[in-house]
């Protein structure tokens, strides 16, 4: 094959491995956080909680991305471990979801399993996107080609995520505990194989590959972490910025599937084509960002933009609640999506920047943190919140769910006022980035 034809081929190749990890999000999140609330009537703070708690083991990601940065397995430091990130997320997924559709007492072998699958399943799925991400940044050089290709691979994943809840709400049609469990065997299955021939031979090995690899392990974890990160009020700031963006933005992933079932009675297959709808707004947006709108109002006001954008959009999702409308939820879903990926854009933008080929894999894991504690918080606040409203109300659902979507806005300004205060280019990270580019 010739070398062209063959890069090519391994860049479409590559693809596939965040196309897998989106098909196993779709069967750890919305799938079953529906099923365990409308289907089995379970309280919504457990439906939380299983998407949570994989979010929650994700400090890890800094020390594996650390790990893949200065330790090699078999002479090489990405492959070994996003194959290994992609069989653990999936039996962790797979299992997880197999005890819950059986109905375990909740102090129970089976409950202490379902326990040690969900943090298997945050280990590998923090594990193969981590190093996904820093395997980009070694293939990739800085600038305008890393930039170009994070966002392809990220419209991949998306394109995934609404192809496959479009693809798994029809296989859920109609629901039974044994479709369901046997659609859960099938895509994690396939998540696994496809991750493991996607990640083969994908990684370099020149020169300047093995030179960052020694820098990288020059310097223990924590005084890497605590030169770039903790001492730096610029990387602390931009942390919070995006925790507090996720957790404006992704709360709807416990609420909206639940919402729409419990308020406007829509079916299995119809809550989880609302990711559809989510992913073709965010999808359209990140393009739109990648073609013009980065280059014309630039990464700071792409991001106000966005979360301007977004925050009267909770008003309306209560409104269609109240009025009974599926159409307008599902318009202002749509709308949901195109306004975060617009705020997405921008900050994948500017994490980007933060990367060099030393330190990829620990920098990518500490906003990668950033990422997982806004959305492991967002699920818990925002079950917490509907399951105390619920009480205080008597068991008023559009109130209870109203104020959690509220709550959202809110901490979206929130983001916005910090947002203001950031001042990206005097990060301590950035400046190493450039020091060693000037010096190699």
């Amino acid at each position: 094959m010739e070398p062209i034809v063959r890069c090519h081929f391994d860049l479409i190749r590559l693809g596939a491995l965040p196309l897998s990890l989106t098909l196993l999000s779709i069967l750890a999140g919305s799938i079953v956080n529906r099923v365990m609330v409308v289907e089995l009537g379970l309280p919504v703070i457990l439906a939380g909680l299983f998407v949570a708690i994989p979010l929650l083991v994700s400090p890890l990601r800094v020390w594996l991305g650390h790990l893949s940065d200065a330790y090699p397995l078999f002479g090489r430091r990405r492959e070994p471990y996003l194959m290994l990130g992609a069989v653990l997320s999936g039996l962790g997924a797979a299992g997880a979801i197999l005890l819950v559709v059986q109905q375990p007492e909740r102090a129970s072998l089976a409950s202490v399993l379902i326990l040690a699958a969900l943090v298997l399943y945050g280990v590998g799925r923090n594990l193969a996107g981590n190093t996904f991400q820093a395997l980009l940044a070694d293939r990739f050089a800085p600038g305008v080609p890393r930039s170009r290709a994070a966002n392809l691979y990220e419209v991949v994943k998306l394109i995934g995520m609404v192809i496959g809840a479009g693809l798994v709400g029809l296989a859920l049609r109609p629901y039974s505990t044994e479709r369901l469990i046997l659609v859960v065997t099938l895509i994690a299955l396939a998540a696994v194989v496809l991750s493991i021939l996607a990640a083969w031979g994908q990684e370099p090995r020149g020169e300047p590959h093995r030179v960052a690899m020694a820098r990288a392990r020059a310097s223990s974890f924590w005084t890497r972490f605590h030169t770039l990160v903790w001492s730096d009020p610029q990387a602390r700031r931009f942390i919070l910025v995006i925790t507090l963006t996720l957790l404006g933005t992704q709360m709807q992933d416990v609420l909206m599937e639940p919402y729409a079932g419990l308020v406007l009675g829509m079916d299995v297959a119809a809550t989880t084509q609302l990711t559809m709808f989510w992913g073709l707004g965010a999808l359209s947006s990140i393009l739109l960002s990648g073609l013009l709108l980065i280059p014309w109002l630039g990464l700071a006001r792409l991001f106000r933009l966005g979360v301007l954008l977004l925050v009267p959009l909770f008003p309306l999702v209560i409104l269609a609640g109240l009025l009974q409308e599926v159409w307008l939820l599902r318009a202002s879903v749509l709308a949901m999506g195109l306004s975060s990926g617009l705020a997405a854009a921008s900050l994948l933008a500017q994490t980007l920047a933060f990367t060099s080929l030393a330190s990829a894999g620990l920098l990518l894991g500490v906003w990668g943190l950033g990422h997982q504690l806004g959305r492991a918080l967002a699920s818990l606040l925002g079950a917490g919140v509907v399951d105390l409203m619920n009480r205080l109300t008597t068991g008023q659902t559009l109130i209870a769910y109203g104020t959690a979507f509220m709550l959202e806005a809110a901490l979206l300004l929130g983001a916005l006022l910090v947002f203001g205060r950031l001042r990206i280019e005097s990060a301590q990270a950035l400046a190493e980035c450039e020091d060693r580019s000037a010096s190699e």
